[in-house]
């Protein structure tokens, strides 16, 4: 299991006093509960700087405290609430803080699952409801439709999730692109092989794909589709590792000769 690493930051109260704050610096960090944080953020548009600090506070747990109750605030600093006390923050430490969270809005990354009971990795989910949730979830992109993220929902989730808010739909998306992130990590020979451009359907590339592991038995297609997505794309990616050997070979053969 990976150490979470969280950068600290150090903050001086009135008294000279120094508190610790934490907040999480990648995707990765994030537990449930910051990733809904975020999202609910990250689906109103706001200038970037807003959002920035809006998301700080919310993943550090401060808030902004009302600067007309202290008469003599320090220059460049500003009063916050910190578990429930307060503390005078300085603005180049807030700023650095915005710089450290800034991956909300550039990077990509693999947060948790947005729905409970859904595996991240997507551990004991059949490959034909991935390939279908996949399917939904491209074609959303493609034509800016959500609808089909509402039916992707439904799949991941064996029929719990019929309706999706909008920080849920948000979420969705996020998560996915940090998934098949991990996936092309994980099995680099299927992605590459079945992701290249092509004028062939969703369901013509199942099929290529079934029958890459069929061994010329059709009738094995069922028991394909209901194997955990990970078995099946393990043995894919060794399938066509083992085809690039065997072609590389017999390239190198031919120029020997």
């Amino acid at each position: 299991m990976k150490l979470i690493e969280r950068i600290q930051l150090l903050f001086h109260r009135k008294q000279c006093q120094r508190i610790n704050l934490e907040f999480p610096t990648a995707w990765e960090e994030m537990d449930e509960k910051d990733f809904e944080e975020v999202c609910k953020l990250l689906v109103t548009p706001r200038p970037r700087e807003e959002t920035l600090f809006l998301a700080f506070c919310k993943l550090a747990h401060i808030r902004p405290d009302n600067p007309k109750i202290y008469p003599n605030i320090p220059k460049g600093l500003a009063p916050y609430i910190v578990n429930g006390q307060a503390h005078f923050i300085g603005h180049s430490v807030i700023a650095e803080g915005c710089r450290q969270i800034s991956f909300i809005l550039d990077g990509t990354g693999f947060p948790p699952a947005p729905f409970p009971n859904v595996d991240r990795k997507l551990y004991g989910l059949s490959f034909e409801k991935f390939y279908e949730a996949d399917s939904l979830i491209m074609r959303s992109v493609v034509e800016n439709d959500e609808g089909y993220l509402k039916e992707a929902a439904k799949i991941l989730t064996g029929g719990a999730k019929r309706k999706l808010v909008p920080w849920e739909r948000k979420a969705l998306l996020i998560w996915w692109n940090g998934l098949k992130m991990y996936l092309k990590e994980q099995y680099p020979h299927v992605f590459q092989d079945g992701e290249n451009i092509t004028d062939k359907t969703q369901g013509q590339i199942l099929l290529d794909l079934l029958s890459t592991m069929n061994d010329q038995k059709p009738q094995e297609n069922e028991r394909i589709l209901k194997t955990d997505v990970h078995a099946v794309l393990h043995e894919l990616n060794l399938i066509y590792y083992n085809a690039k050997q065997r072609l590389s070979a017999k390239d190198a053969g031919r120029g020997t000769r």
